[in-house]
């Protein structure tokens, strides 16, 4: 599932930085398994977050869908690949 409200996608589209920050982390406790998580700074540095569970087809499924929500928009991607 794959949900954007208006109000993030035009805060993303007319105040963010142009660049989307890509990231996962390793979940312990009961919930096992990683999260995914894209990040973008507003221009008070202020983060627009989304989380989802992280794998090849989890990554190329949310940037295909954010493409099509951000029309012709084409933010920078940045990943960290430790």
């Amino acid at each position: 599932m794959f949900v954007a409200y208006g109000a993030s996608l035009n805060g993303f589209i007319l105040g963010c930085r142009k660049i989307l920050f890509l990231d996962g982390a390793h979940l312990s406790g009961p919930y096992k398994g990683t999260i995914l998580s894209a990040v973008a700074l507003d221009v008070d540095d202020e983060l627009f977050d989304v989380v989802s569970v992280e794998n090849v087809d989890e990554w190329f499924w949310f940037l295909t869908v954010l493409r099509e929500c951000l029309g012709r928009l084409q933010p920078v991607i940045m990943i960290d690949r430790n």
